[in-house]
């Protein structure tokens, strides 16, 4: 388990910033604000707990009221391109995308899109469990669930009245160290999504999105790689490396673009890890494919505002802030939204 933010950790005055700051940090740039005037004057608090199940990341959040907003621009800045499940486990939460809005009440599950503007606001202490998927593990099953974002799930009938209570032991699983990362798990998770969301028009197999999807998984599958680089990945799919660059320009972005974010997720990941904690910076920056230090600690910091040695500090100070106050202030043991 890996505390990734607990306001708790900084002077009571910083904490709302703290939270807006790390939010953009642990998911994608985001626009955070607090909710109900009359309680600016306490001091905010805001948690997120984070797990790895390979490349599907899974959170619990809990905090006070705010406002969330992924705007345009904050989505040209940086797009981890995923659909992210979430089961409301406390408050009430509104989410909005495109040109749907819905209420949600605790056992109540949705989905949002990264690559779309999006809205999830509180006027409550809430807590969110929250599960990140990659585009490229569902295919075209994608586009499906995309045209459904926003929508309200009801937990208390068919088949969300039995994925509510088997996401939240999951997560407690996961918590405890009893559940662990493994293939079939990811897999079970990815069908489960699909099932969620089977009802709706049919998705048309276009061969091009098809074949992004698979030089996504590709790329994943991948990335500890030091040689990966847009010549083997177009050799891989037997084309040529222009095409390969013409693809990605659809989607604005450059080849060698998306493998360093990829690369730097997955460092950031593990620099929060506490199971990874005895190693090295430059053992986690090489395991995925990052063999020059310097090279690495630049782009980390552009990327995320911060040198990756500052970034495990952080976490490990949150590990050990929340390990002595015990349990937050709204009697939650963690939380976890894509604030």
């Amino acid at each position: 388990m890996a505390v990734l933010v607990d306001t708790r950790a900084v002077p009571p005055a910083e904490r709302f910033e703290c939270w807006h700051e790390a939010a953009s940090k642990i998911f994608f740039p985001l626009r955070v604000s607090r909710r109900a005037e009359g309680s600016r004057a306490e001091p905010f608090f805001g948690q997120v707990v984070g797990h790895r199940l390979g490349p599907i990341q899974a959170f619990r959040v809990a905090g006070d009221p705010n406002t969330c907003i992924r705007t345009p621009s904050g989505i040209r800045q940086s797009d981890p391109e995923e659909l992210q499940l979430y089961l409301v486990r406390r408050g009430l939460c509104r989410v909005g995308q495109l040109d749907r809005t819905s209420a949600l009440v605790p056992g109540d599950l949705t989905a949002q899109d990264t690559s779309r503007p999006f809205s999830i606001e509180s006027d409550e202490p809430f807590e969110l469990i929250v599960f990140d998927f990659p585009k490229y593990l569902l295919g075209p099953h994608a586009d499906r669930i995309g045209a459904r974002t926003a929508t309200r799930i009801a937990g208390d009938s068919g088949l969300a009245a039995r994925v509510g209570p088997f996401l939240t032991g999951l997560l407690d699983g996961l918590d405890e160290g009893s559940i662990v990362e493994s293939d079939g798990l990811t897999d079970s998770m990815v069908g489960l999504l699909r099932s969620l969301f089977s009802e709706g028009p049919a998705v048309p197999r276009d061969p091009t999105t098809l074949l992004l999807h698979r030089i996504h998984t590709y790329i994943e599958q991948h990335l500890a790689d030091p040689g990966l680089g847009p010549d083997r990945i177009a050799a891989a799919h037997y084309i040529s490396v222009r095409y390969l660059h013409k693809l990605f320009q659809r989607r604005g972005a450059t080849v060698s673009r998306f493998v360093q974010q990829r690369r730097l997720e997955r460092c950031r990941r593990d620099l929060a890890d506490q199971a990874l904690a005895g190693h090295t910076i430059e053992s986690i920056c090489s395991a995925w494919g990052m063999t020059n230090p310097d090279h690495f600690s630049r782009v980390f910091r552009a990327a995320y505002g911060c040198p990756p040695r500052e970034w495990r500090a952080r976490a490990v100070h949150a590990r050990s802030d929340a390990v002595h106050h015990g349990e937050g202030p709204h009697g939650a043991t963690g939380g976890s939204w894509p604030v």
